[in-house]
C-alpha cells in the first residue's frame, strides 16, 4: 500500500522531474557546437568528476569487489552509455518535447525487463498500461517518417536511449543502497563516459567543440544540476519514500518537456502527434501508479530502489 509523501518529498520529486525535462532543450541547445557523443561524454564525465569530488570532501574511500565493479561497468554502458548517446544521437533530429515523451517510455521497457530480469510480477493493470503506452509511441513514430528518414532515425536513438537506461535501472536494483551514492554515481558516469568517447573516436566525430556562451551554460546545466544534483536528490528521495509512490510523479516528465518545446523553441505537434502523446502519457501513469503487492508478497517499490537519468 502506499504511503503519503511529505510535502518536502512531493516538492523534491516535482523538480527531479523539472530537471529530466530539461535535458533535451538544453542538448538542443549545445548541439550546434559539438559534436553529440563527444557533448555526451563530456557531460558524464563532468558530473561523474563532480560527484567523485564530493565523495572524497566526505572523507570516505571506495571500496568494491570485482562483482561490483562489474555491475557498475554494465551501468555506465547501459546507463549513462546507451541512455545518453541515445538522447543526444536523436535530439538534433527531433523536438525537444517529442523527443522528451519517447525517452520516458523507459518505465514501459523497464517494467517488461524487471518481469524477465528479477521475476517482478506484471499485473493486468500494469499490463493495461504497457500495451497503452506500446500503442502512444507507435502512433509518435508514424507521422511523416519514413525508413531511414532523419525523423525515424531520431526516434530509434531516442528509443535505443530509453531502452540502455530502463537496463541501467534493472542494475540499479542490484547496487542502490548498498554503498554510497556518490561512489556509485560518480564510477559509473566516468565509464560511461568512457564507452561515450570510445563510440566518439570510433564513428570519426573529431574533437572539435565552439565553447559558446550558450554551450557551456549547456554543458554547465546538464552536467551539475540535471545529471549530478538530479541522481543525489532522487536517491535522497528513495531512502525516505516509496520508490511508487515518488514514480507517481513522472508523468510530469513529459508534461514539463512539451510545454518547453511549445514555449521556448516554438514546437508544433500534429493532431495525430497529441493524440499520440496523450496515449503514451495515459499508459506510463497507469504503469507507475499501479499498486505493488502487499502482505506476503514483495511489493516492487520496497524491493529495489532504482535510480533514473537523462
Amino acid at each position: 500500500m502506499n504511503q503519503s509523501l511529505s510535502i518536502r518529498a512531493v516538492a523534491g520529486m516535482v523538480l527531479v522531474a523539472f530537471l529530466w525535462a530539461i535535458c533535451f532543450p538544453f542538448i538542443v541547445v549545445g548541439l550546434p557546437d559539438a559534436p553529440p557523443l563527444l557533448f555526451a561524454a563530456l557531460r558524464a564525465l563532468l558530473a561523474g568528476l563532480c560527484l567523485i569530488l564530493l565523495a572524497f570532501t566526505k572523507g570516505g574511500r571506495p571500496s568494491y569487489s570485482l562483482r561490483q565493479l562489474l555491475i557498475l561497468a554494465a551501468i555506465g554502458f547501459s546507463y549513462t552509455g546507451m541512455g545518453l548517446g541515445g538522447m543526444f544521437l536523436g535530439a538534433g533530429k527531433l523536438g525537444p518535447g517529442l523527443a522528451t515523451v519517447l525517452a520516458n517510455a523507459q518505465p514501459l521497457f523497464a517494467a517488461v525487463l524487471s518481469f524477465f530480469i528479477v521475476r517482478e510480477v506484471v499485473t493486468g493493470r500494469v499490463f493495461v498500461g504497457l500495451l497503452i503506452g506500446f500503442i502512444g509511441v507507435v502512433v509518435l513514430a508514424m507521422p511523416e517518417m519514413e525508413f531511414g528518414n532523419a525523423r525515424f532515425s531520431g526516434a530509434v536513438y531516442v528509443l535505443g536511449g530509453a531502452i540502455g537506461t530502463a537496463i541501467g535501472n534493472v542494475l540499479l536494483k542490484y547496487q542502490a543502497g548498498s554503498d554510497d551514492i556518490y561512489w556509485s554515481m560518480g564510477i559509473q558516469l566516468v565509464i560511461g563516459s568512457v564507452f561515450l568517447g570510445i563510440a566518439s573516436v570510433t564513428l570519426g566525430e573529431g574533437f572539435e567543440i565552439d565553447w559558446t556562451w550558450s554551450f557551456t551554460t549547456a554543458m554547465f546545466v546538464l552536467a551539475i544540476p540535471a545529471t549530478a544534483m538530479m541522481v543525489v536528490l532522487w536517491y535522497a528521495l528513495l531512502a525516505s519514500a516509496p520508490l511508487n509512490s515518488l514514480n507517481s510523479f513522472t508523468f510530469l516528465t513529459p508534461v514539463f518537456g512539451l510545454a518547453i518545446g511549445m514555449l521556448l523553441f516554438g514546437e508544433t505537434f500534429t493532431s495525430l502527434e497529441m493524440i499520440g502523446i496523450g496515449i503514451t502519457i495515459v499508459g506510463l501513469v497507469i504503469v507507475v501508479k499501479a499498486p505493488g503487492k502487499t502482505d506476503g508478497g514483495s511489493a516492487v517499490g520496497e524491493e529495489a530502489k532504482v535510480i533514473r537519468s537523462s
